[in-house]
């Protein structure tokens, strides 16, 4: 089969080059892509993707900028707006508050706040430094705060935001003492659970954040397959990926204070996966090392099932993102420089 890239490059005197390139590939359909969009520049180093109205976020960790896309008609998404600031890095955690985003820059240590109100034109708001030094991934917002894992000195800090012209850090606590470091978080109640990644032995790691102002950890979970813990929660389940072991993991969190592991898929198919969403009785899990796009049965909790997954090595390569919104799946690669929008029931069918 035959399918068109539309790529866009932009060059110094700031024209802009736009031309179709056939590609092949055996295992693309037009019935499963619905649409794509591939910016070696606007999109480079695509590092996740967030939907909101008929808008997607990428935030591009190698193209060191937040860009958002038009997804109103998804046969044809395209570029509204590519924001790119001397205080943002490499952008990788992102949260959403109305028209307000929280961007974290891995290699600048700061949290940036930038107004959406126009999309074709965001602008900073404010920033500030979260830690003396280190790594930022991924972020995550509530009630006026952004609570952001510093992977280096391996800490939770908590950012007051209220006023987003000058956020401060309130609150800050120690993950973790050993080689690992914290990588997601996820607010539940008074909790925010925080998974690690890199170390010899990693964990879920349980925050009360209650006061924000005085954060403490409560408890940590460990298990050979444990770590990363970086999902999607639906009811008082947290669906969770770590992806240096090909694993997929189902949590218990109905007691947010005391998350149990109640199911896990360990599979070589799964390709490496380090996000993962859920809709109905399928998690959608992008494959880093896989090219793709994972699907696994969820319908017994306790047992999910590898059930397919789609590749293409080239508009795919090293998938970091994915959004699911009615039958459609929004795919984000980071070495694609890609955003492509698959039909999954066609997926699911292959």
């Amino acid at each position: 089969m035959f399918h068109k890239l539309l790529i866009t490059l932009t060059v110094i005197s700031g024209m802009h080059f736009v031309w179709v390139e056939d590609n092949v590939n055996a295992e693309s359909s037009p019935a499963l892509i619905v649409g794509q969009l591939v910016d070696v520049v606007r999109l480079r180093g695509t590092e996740d993707i967030f939907l909101q109205g008929d808008f997607a976020y990428l935030p591009c960790r190698e193209g060191k900028r937040l860009t958002i896309c038009s997804i109103k008609d998804p046969a044809h998404p395209k570029v509204v707006s590519s924001f790119t600031h001397s205080q943002l890095g490499e952008a990788a955690g992102f949260a959403i508050n109305g028209n307000t985003v929280y961007l974290t820059s891995m290699s600048t240590q700061r949290l940036l706040v930038i107004d959406v109100m126009d999309k074709t034109s965001p602008r900073l708001l404010g920033s500030v430094k979260v830690g003396g030094k280190g790594v930022l991934y991924k972020a995550a917002y509530r009630d006026g705060y952004c609570y952001i894992p510093n992977l280096t000195e391996k800490k939770l800090f908590i950012v007051d935001v209220h006023n987003p012209k000058q956020p401060t850090v309130v609150g800050s606590v120690s993950i973790t003492t050993e080689n690992d470091g914290p990588f997601s978080v996820m607010l539940r109640g008074d909790y925010a659970l925080v998974g690690t990644i890199f170390g010899s032995r990693n964990r879920l790691a349980v925050v009360n954040v209650k006061d924000p102002g005085q954060p403490r950890l409560v408890t940590q979970v460990f298990g050979p397959d444990i770590g990363q813990v970086s999902g999607d929660a639906v009811g008082d389940l947290y669906y969770s990926v770590y992806w240096n072991n090909n694993a997929f993991l189902i949590f218990d969190i109905s007691e947010p204070g005391h998350p149990r592991l109640q199911g896990k898929l360990v599979d070589k198919r799964l390709g490496k996966p380090n996000r993962c969403i859920v809709a109905g009785n399928r998690a959608y899990l992008p494959m880093v090392e896989g090219n793709g796009v994972a699907v696994v049965d969820i319908s017994n909790s306790r047992q999910p099932q590898f059930l397919t997954a789609y590749r293409d090595p080239v508009l795919l390569k090293k998938t970091y993102g994915v959004a699911v919104r009615g039958n459609l799946l929004f795919v984000a690669s980071r070495e694609g420089n890609s955003l492509v929008i698959l039909d999954r029931r066609v997926l699911e069918k292959k």
